[in-house]
């Protein structure tokens, strides 16, 4: 699909989309009464499908700032990279991050920095080039930057009981193992004009990408919020 692109200052983000599915009202907020979506799916059609579903997307942001190329998470990924979350979760929906990447001009080799709002399994499925312990990181080049927290709430076997199936083990675990994780716990600047800031509740180590060039700001909020619904 065409490329958003915008600059803030001189800093230049593009919008990179992964995958997109339906994700009905009930399942996501189940406290929720279908009559209350109606004012929403009337404003921001665009945001929903059939009326009963939001449109959920599987964005990445690509971050140009002073020679830096930063990739703001990785993704649904695919079958070959995050087996259990595409087979089992997202009904084998196949995401193109890799494709939407290149379309864009650049290659896995071009990215110095992969900063991971947040470690759910959805944010981290391009981490590697292959589940199972068998890739390499897919951007060879890059320092992957995640959460303290985060990795002390999901480095467990807890979620593989709950869902069946190792997503940590397939995306965010061999990251550490080939040491090019980087753990943080505070407020990280990347540079002068791209500064990484907690921002936990929806997971403990939840961050954002904060960028602040030539009196412009803008927020890169990861899933602070998922829709117009809870602006």
């Amino acid at each position: 699909m065409p490329h958003s692109t915008l600059t803030v200052g001189s800093v230049e983000l593009t919008v990179l989309h992964d995958a997109e599915v339906a994700s009905p009202f009930e399942q996501s907020f189940p406290e929720v009464p279908a009559e209350a979506w109606e004012p929403y799916l009337k404003r921001y059609p665009e945001a929903f499908i059939g009326g009963n579903s939001r449109r959920t997307h599987f964005e990445c942001y690509l971050v140009r700032s002073k020679g830096r190329i930063v990739l703001v998470d990785t993704g649904l990924g695919t079958s070959a990279t995050n087996p259990g979350t595409v087979d089992q979760m997202f009904g084998g929906t196949q995401g193109n991050l890799l494709g939407e990447l290149e379309s864009a001009g650049y290659q896995p080799g071009d990215i110095d920095t992969v900063f991971l709002t947040h470690l759910h399994l959805d944010h981290v499925g391009w981490n590697m080039t292959q589940s199972g312990g068998l890739g390499t990181p897919t951007f060879p080049n890059a320092r992957y930057i995640g959460n303290e927290a985060d990795w002390a709430a999901f480095n467990t076997p807890k979620d593989k009981e709950i869902f069946g199936f190792s997503w940590w083990e397939d995306t965010v675990a061999p990251l550490k193992k080939a040491g090019v994780l980087d753990l943080v716990t505070e407020e990280t600047k990347l540079d002068s004009e791209l500064t990484i800031t907690p921002t936990p509740g929806h997971t403990p180590g939840s961050m954002s990408l904060v960028i602040n060039s030539g009196g412009e700001t803008a927020f890169l909020l990861g899933d602070v919020f998922h829709g117009p619904a809870q602006v």
